[in-house]
């Protein structure tokens, strides 16, 4: 009934792999170190393409329909629906800083690392918010020809890091989350 959703909570839980590689670049950042930043950006890069582009317009879809199927106002989904723009320009601003230091531009390391650890608090506070309050919603309230139409026009596209391997486009990222 629910296929869409539950594409939608295995793509948290890659999310979440995801953002515990960036905290771990940005430990390593914080300790004085030089992360690698070609991977830093590919991440975001990740993020910006599949979850701006396809997961979160997909979410976006379920929360329209669930507006639409009722008189109640839902504060929870509008909330979410702001943060989706909020993430992503979180992640380009952030990314924006890391191509700036990989073009040896003088930004202080502070504030860059403030900006990650926004992006990787924002998001996962994001993620558990869509488990915890609209998807138990959706469930709930959609009919399986909400689902059905939802399905019929959701992005089909395959995830570039997660999905078949003749589909992944991020292999660096692939192969350092695999080590």
């Amino acid at each position: 009934m629910a296929e869409l959703l539950d594409r939608l909570i295995r793509d948290h839980k890659h999310l979440l792999r995801v953002l515990d590689l960036l905290d771990d670049l940005l430990d390593r950042f914080h300790a004085g170190g030089e992360p690698d930043y070609e991977l830093l950006c590919e991440l975001l890069e990740y993020m910006e393409d599949y979850a701006d582009q396809v997961h979160h317009p997909s979410e976006e879809d379920i929360f329209d329909r669930l507006r639409a199927r009722s008189n109640e106002k839902y504060p929870v989904l509008d909330l979410l629906s702001n943060q989706h723009q909020l993430l992503s320009q979180v992640n380009k601003r952030f990314c924006r800083s890391l191509e700036g230091i990989m073009h040896e531009e003088v930004l202080r390391r502070d504030q860059v690392e403030v900006q990650g650890r926004e992006l990787v608090k924002t998001l996962r506070e994001h993620l558990d918010l869509e488990e915890r309050a609209a998807f138990p919603l959706a469930r709930e309230r959609l009919s399986a020809s909400d689902w059905d139409e939802l399905r019929s026009t959701a992005s089909g596209e395959q995830d570039p890091l997660f999905g078949e391997a003749g589909q992944r486009r991020f292999q660096s990222l692939l192969r350092y989350l695999a080590d």
